[in-house]
């Protein structure tokens, strides 16, 4: 497997669960569960920053 087709279903993945996260945000009652939704949120950074990393190492094997 080519560096570039990892990178490529490791970003799926992860806009995958990306997903998951924005859809859970939303059934959060924000009111009574504020804290798991900043859980929530804290979580979806995290799978952004992953994101970025890869996307920058996307760029270096598939120019």
């Amino acid at each position: 497997m080519e560096p570039k087709d990892i990178i490529w279903r490791l970003l799926d993945r992860l806009a995958e669960e990306k997903r998951l996260f924005e859809e859970c945000y939303q059934l959060v009652d924000q009111e009574k569960n504020k804290d798991l939704g900043h859980a929530i949120l804290e979580c979806e950074q995290l799978i952004n920053t992953q994101m970025n990393i890869l996307r920058r190492m996307q760029k270096r094997y598939d120019p």
